[in-house]
């Protein structure tokens, strides 16, 4: 079932792709800082959700890579505490103060 509802769900991405395509064909006039240059709106959009995509994925690596530096921080300070309190229960107990 759930496959089923997966591939109705691509089918149903599919089209309404194609339909965005086929409606929004129309040459527009795409100003840019070096230009001017004819394009497709729907040429116009893709380039600008992948973009817009490439972008995030490039934030979201830059945030994994900082949180990956902080647990291995974390688990430094963890072993480092664990030997300390390993170490202080091999102390001998004075019973004499």
């Amino acid at each position: 079932m759930l496959r089923l509802l997966l591939v109705l769900l691509l089918v149903a991405v599919f089209v309404a792709g194609a339909a965005l395509g086929y409606f929004n064909a129309t040459p527009v006039s795409f100003d840019y800082l070096f230009g001017q240059v004819q394009v497709r709106l729907v040429t116009l959009i893709v380039g600008s959700a992948v973009l817009a995509a490439l972008l995030t994925l490039l934030l979201c690596a830059g945030r994994l890579l900082a949180l990956t530096a902080e647990i291995r921080r974390l688990r430094r300070r963890l072993r480092d505490a664990e030997a300390e309190l390993k170490n202080l229960r091999n102390l001998p107990v004075d019973a004499d103060s």
